[in-house]
């Protein structure tokens, strides 16, 4: 059986969750779970203390945030985690953005507001590999 994925979600804005849950619920069904935090400190702590290095893990993360913001999140997550895939999401659609997330490694980037069919297709696309 092939390992399971863990979703996480990074973003400073705590009604993002609930905007999360409401439509990928809707897309995914009720079943499906994601942890949330907002920043990236509280997302690496949970990593540290939950995650190995070969867990596959799938993060989208927000870029501006305070205490720890996106880009050093997805930088310390793939010097640490080997399993771990991150997209970044931003609400400043710039290149500058997309060629630092892609440079530190971003699977892709996201731009808010957030195309919650594309996650999905995202999360789905790791639910049945």
């Amino acid at each position: 059986m092939p390992e399971r994925y863990k979703f996480l979600l990074v973003d400073d804005e705590p009604d993002i969750k609930e905007i999360y849950e409401i439509f990928l619920s809707n897309l995914l069904g009720k079943d499906f779970q994601f942890q949330f935090f907002l920043n990236g400190e509280e997302c690496m702590n949970y990593m540290n203390n939950n995650c190995t290095p070969d867990d596959k893990v799938f993060v989208i993360t927000d870029i501006n945030m305070p205490i720890m913001d996106g880009f050093t999140l997805l930088k310390n997550l793939k010097e640490s985690f080997r399993g771990v895939e991150v997209a970044i999401c931003s609400a400043y659609d710039t290149n500058d953005y997309k060629t630092r997330g892609k440079d530190l490694g971003a699977i892709e980037f996201l731009p808010k507001p957030v195309d919650f069919e594309r996650v999905a297709s995202m999360i789905e696309e790791r639910i049945t590999a």
